[in-house]
C-alpha cells in the first residue's frame, strides 16, 4: 500500500488539532481501563492518606451509584464542556451544528441521532461540549447524550461522563429525563434551562459495524423502543443526521455472514461493544492509523414530530409514529445531502 505522507510544514494549530483527535481516541478506547487501573494502583500502592481518599471515594461511588439514571448532573460542568482541548478537537474536522427549526423551551425532546459511525464524534462534540453554539441555537434547552449504564460504574471515568452531562440509556433514565418539569423555578432547572433534549444514537454498536465512507446504512427498522418511550411521556421526536461521520474511518469488507462479521457480532453480544477493525490515519501520514480522518462534519437537527401521550401505547401506535419518524428522517437526509455529500447522486439512505 502506498503511503501518503503529511507535509513537514504543517501549522502548529493543526498539529494541536491532530493531537486532540488522537487523545480523544485514546480516551474513548482505553480511558476506562486506564482509570480503573489507576484507581486500583492508588488504593493498593498509595500511602495511608491516598488509600483513605480512595476508600472515601469508593463510599461516595456507592451512594452516588444512581447518578447515571437519576438525571446526572444537569447540563454538566461548564468548565469541562468548555475546555480548550475540545475546541481543538472541533476544529480538527471541523464540526458544525445546523438548525432547521425552533425548539421551544417549554417542553422536552427526544433526539434520535444517526448514523452512529465508529465513535459518534459529531454527537459528542455537539451535545457534550459547548463548542458549536448549541446554547445560541437552542436557548433554554439542555442537551443530554445517553450511553450504556455500565460506564457510570467506572471510577474516575464516570466523573468525566457526568461532567459532560451524560446519563444512562436505560428506560428508567430516559423516563426520568423526559418527564423533567419545565418550570423555570423548579430545583432541577437550576442551570437556567427549562427544557431537556435527550439524545440517543439509535443504531448503537450494531450500526458501527457498517461504518465506511458514504455507507448510510442505518439500523432502525426494528428499533422502536425510543418511539414507545416518546409516546409514554408525550415527548416530541426530533430526527438528527450527521453528515461526514461515516467518512472518518474505513473498514475491511465485513458483509453479513462473513467470518469477520460473525466474530464482531459475537463479541458485541457478549460485551455490548462492537470490535470494528477500523482504518484511519496517523500523525505523520494519511493512509492508516487510529486517528479519525480530517473530514468536515455537519449535524443537522430536524423539526420536532409531535406525538400524543399514551401511558400504554399499542403496537399500532408505535408502528404509526415509527413510520412517521422514518419518513421525516429520510426527508431530512434527502434535503440536505446535496449540500454535505459530494457524490450525493450515488448515495442513498438505507433503513434496515
Amino acid at each position: 500500500m502506498k503511503i501518503e505522507w503529511a507535509p513537514l510544514n504543517v501549522p502548529f494549530h493543526r498539529r494541536m488539532e491532530t493531537l486532540a483527535a488522537a487523545a480523544w481516541m485514546i480516551l474513548i478506547l482505553f480511558g476506562e481501563l486506564i482509570a480503573l487501573f489507576f484507581y486500583l494502583f492508588l488504593l493498593i500502592r498509595g500511602n495511608i492518606y491516598i488509600q483513605t481518599l480512595c476508600v472515601i471515594y469508593f463510599i461516595f461511588l456507592y451512594y452516588d451509584r444512581g447518578a447515571g439514571e437519576n438525571g446526572g448532573r444537569g447540563q454538566g460542568s461548564k468548565w469541562v464542556r468548555n475546555w480548550t482541548w475540545w475546541r481543538y478537537y472541533r476544529n480538527y474536522f471541523p464540526v458544525h451544528l445546523v438548525k432547521t427549526a425552533d425548539l421551544p423551551a417549554d417542553r422536552n425532546y427526544l433526539f434520535a441521532a444517526f448514523p452512529h459511525g465508529l465513535l459518534s464524534s459529531a454527537a459528542f462534540t455537539n451535545f457534550n461540549t459547548d463548542t458549536t453554539k448549541w446554547a445560541e441555537l437552542f436557548p433554554g434547552v439542555r442537551s443530554k447524550l445517553v450511553t450504556l449504564g455500565f460506564h457510570f460504574y467506572i471510577p474516575i471515568f464516570r466523573e468525566l461522563l457526568l461532567s459532560w452531562g451524560m446519563v444512562s440509556v436505560s428506560a428508567k433514565s430516559l423516563h426520568n429525563l423526559l418527564t423533567w418539569p419545565n418550570e423555570k423555578n423548579h430545583p432541577r432547572n437550576s442551570d437556567g434551562n427549562t427544557s431537556t433534549a435527550c439524545v440517543i444514537v439509535v443504531g448503537g454498536a450494531q450500526e458501527a459495524l457498517n461504518t465506511r465512507p458514504n455507507n448510510y446504512q442505518l439500523v432502525l427498522k426494528k428499533r422502536k423502543g425510543f418511539v414507545k418511550m416518546a409516546l409514554r411521556t408525550g415527548t416530541s421526536l426530533v430526527p438528527v443526521m450527521s453528515f461526514g461521520e461515516l467518512d472518518l474511518f474505513d473498514q475491511p469488507p465485513n458483509p453479513p455472514g462473513s467470518l469477520l462479521r460473525r466474530y464482531q457480532e459475537f463479541v458485541k453480544r457478549v460485551t455490548g461493544i462492537a470490535p470494528a477493525k477500523f482504518i484511519g490515519r496517523g500523525f505523520f501520514q494519511y493512509s492508516y492509523g487510529m486517528i479519525p480522518r480530517r473530514k468536515e462534519l455537519f449535524t443537522v437537527v430536524g423539526a420536532p414530530i409531535e406525538v400524543p401521550k399514551i401511558d400504554e401505547p399499542k403496537t399500532e401506535d408505535i408502528e404509526k409514529y415509527h413510520e412517521e419518524f422514518c419518513k421525516a428522517l429520510t426527508e431530512l437526509f434527502n434535503t440536505h445531502k446535496t449540500k454535505y455529500i459530494k457524490d450525493h447522486e450515488n448515495v442513498q439512505l438505507i433503513i434496515e
